[in-house]
């Protein structure tokens, strides 16, 4: 048979030979094995796949912190630290805040100086601190407590600048701790000056009396015993204090000279325990110039080279509610009162 006669029968030569007769399963490819056959996998032996439903439950009903309580606190702490590194940086206390001025505030009586003190050495210490606004509006206090003072910011004011606003009130011993200042400003009505020492001896042997209480001392020395309340002071007495008080006179007076440099005799003049106002104390020579706080920031502005606008470092709050709410309200210091009312003599800087 030609290959022309193949392809005008249409026909294979398998059907011409016969072997198209031959059943299709015969020549077809065998089947695969019926799926019943192979092996079914095995389910993995997965532990949490053994745990029961109600225990997933109740482990997911319990809050993060109990389930994973070390990872819980340890990010709590972490974010703590973060936040306190970030409050210091913007605080003006990291490499990002910048250079700035603080506050150092003495206001009230002055009888207690160490949380002021305190403050002042950490601002002296603190190198983010380019210059101090000293704030004072107080009548003076304790004779030692306000030359404290005068000690701590008068060496404060030999490393950074220190500008003084005088407020309402600046006299005695708010004057003396107001003479570490490089410079000071003071209102025109600011009642400053009252330079001296005066000396508060309580007598309460006449209420005790009343009452029948009464008190017996026994001293080795003639002096021991003076100032008590207990009986007026002899004539003796009195010259022996006020000696003292000559000399804690005369180291106000030179606290004055030194601070305003001038002759000693002219701050002897002016320790008259007399006030002056502000305008008065300008031409007198111990304030600088009249200006309030905002003049005062100027200048420190100025001499450090800090933003006026940039807010003041200042010492945070301290103490319980009611010392500090009734000094708010009432102007009550319960430090102060308590030094006022011990049972002895007591030497006062204080207008």
């Amino acid at each position: 048979m030609s290959n022309q006669d193949f392809s005008l029968n249409g026909e294979s030569p398998l059907s011409m030979s016969g072997i198209g007769d031959i059943p299709p399963q015969a020549t077809s490819v065998p089947a695969a094995a019926p799926a019943a056959a192979v092996a079914a996998p095995q389910p993995c032996a997965c532990p949490l796949a053994q745990v029961p439903a109600n225990v997933w439950k109740e482990l997911l009903r319990r809050p993060f912190r109990k389930r994973h309580p070390i990872i819980f606190w340890g990010f709590v702490v972490l974010l703590l630290a973060g936040v306190g590194v970030l409050g210091a940086v913007i605080g003006g206390n990291g490499l990002m805040g910048g250079q700035r001025m603080a506050l150092v505030s003495v206001s009230g009586p002055i009888m207690d100086p160490e949380p002021t003190l305190e403050w002042i050495r950490k601002v002296e210490r603190d190198p983010s601190v380019a210059g101090v606004l000293l704030r004072v509006d107080s009548p003076g206090g304790g004779a030692a407590a306000s030359q404290e003072l005068y000690n701590a910011l008068s060496a404060l004011a030999g490393k950074k600048p220190v500008a003084v606003s005088m407020g309402s009130l600046a006299a005695s011993g708010g004057l003396m701790v107001s003479m570490a200042g490089s410079r000071i400003f003071a209102n025109a009505s600011t009642v400053t000056g009252s330079i001296g020492v005066r000396m508060d001896i309580p007598q309460l042997q006449g209420l005790l009396g009343k009452i029948g209480v009464g008190q017996e001392t026994i001293t080795t020395a003639p002096y021991k015993d003076a100032g008590s309340y207990m009986r007026p002071l002899s004539p003796e007495q009195r010259e022996y204090f006020k000696k003292v008080l000559d000399d804690m006179h005369q180291q106000f007076v030179d606290i004055v000279a030194n601070g305003r440099h001038m002759e000693h005799a002219r701050a002897a003049a002016l320790a008259s325990g007399k006030i002056f106002t502000g305008r008065e104390a300008v031409q007198l020579g111990l304030v600088d110039e009249l200006g309030g706080q905002d003049s005062a920031l100027a200048w420190l502005s100025a001499q450090c080279g800090v933003p006026a606008e940039r807010k003041l470092l200042s010492r945070p709050k301290e103490g319980g509610w009611l010392p500090r709410g009734l000094k708010t309200m009432l102007g009550v210091d319960l430090r102060a009162l308590g030094g006022l009312a011990a049972n002895e003599p007591v030497f006062l800087y204080q207008f």
